[in-house]
């Protein structure tokens, strides 16, 4: 009888060891993978990264009017270094400056952007220096509040619209505002999307700018000869801006030289 006990006991702790024996690989395997998390963690906690559809300026100070140094292009990865009234100081690549903290999202989040647009969580792409040019307008004088209507970049209109919408853009914006700066160009764009957009006007950028009577160029025949040989790449550039949201007049819909009402942008006024 004894010897039977003893028997038992044996197997039954055979099997014990062996029960823990097939244990102890589970706890092995999913322990492994918390350093390489932690550590990919660690790289993306002070990242952020554009979430535009092209790319998002970046500015020497926190204000739509302040000089471009550099643009982050969607997905592009900077550091945030520090906050400044909704605006995000970054550092990305050889740029320093500001972007508007909604056209940005931050960690994990920056990374799923990032891989989601670049395949890979190694970061390679950064911001891109841009020629910077002097002030030459004088500072809006709106009321306040009116910058929330003023914007660098959306995530929403770049996607619907056409090559020839791009192109016609760019035109009109070098027959009336070609020898304007940076600034002044978007605001002639501007006032077109704001017609655009406004029930008072056509709701294409085609109709708007071939209405009847509205903007010179056309009837002169201006604007068809800068569609034939091309705008100028600078127009192009404002136009690519106005067309991802840039506006520096708020909800202005007309614009003349020398009215004397509401915005001066260089040589022009928009009401």
């Amino acid at each position: 009888m004894r010897a039977r006990t003893k028997h038992v006991v044996y197997s039954m702790g055979g099997a014990l060891a062996l029960s823990l024996a097939m244990t102890v690989p589970t706890f092995a395997d999913t322990t492994g993978d918390t350093p390489d998390n932690t550590q990919t963690e660690a790289v993306w906690t002070d990242k952020v990264a554009a979430d535009v559809n092209t790319y998002a300026n970046i500015r020497v100070d926190a204000s739509i009017n302040s000089q471009r140094v550099g643009r982050l292009p969607k997905g592009g990865v900077a550091v945030a270094v520090g906050e400044k009234d909704g605006w995000i100081q970054v550092s990305s690549g050889d740029v320093e400056g500001y972007i508007r903290g909604d056209l940005l999202v931050s960690e994990e989040a920056a990374r799923d952007l990032y891989v989601s647009t670049y395949g890979t969580e190694d970061i390679s792409v950064w911001a891109e220096v841009i020629d910077t040019r002097p002030q030459e307008t004088e500072a809006p004088q709106e009321e306040s509040g009116s910058q929330e209507q003023e914007s660098e970049e959306t995530t929403e209109t770049a996607a619907s619209v056409s090559q020839d919408d791009l192109d016609l853009m760019a035109a009109i914006i070098e027959c009336e505002a070609g020898g304007e700066s940076y600034e002044g160009k978007v605001a002639v764009g501007a006032v077109v999307m704001n017609r655009v957009n406004s029930s008072k006007f056509p709701n294409t950028i085609s109709e708007v700018i071939y209405q009847r009577g509205q903007f010179s160029p056309v009837a002169s025949g201006k604007l068809s000869r800068v569609l034939s040989r091309g705008a100028r790449e600078d127009c192009y550039e404002a136009a690519r801006d106005v067309l991802n949201g840039a506006n520096t007049v708020g909800d202005k819909l007309f614009f003349s030289a020398g009215s004397g009402k509401g915005i001066q942008i260089g040589n022009q006024h928009f009401y």
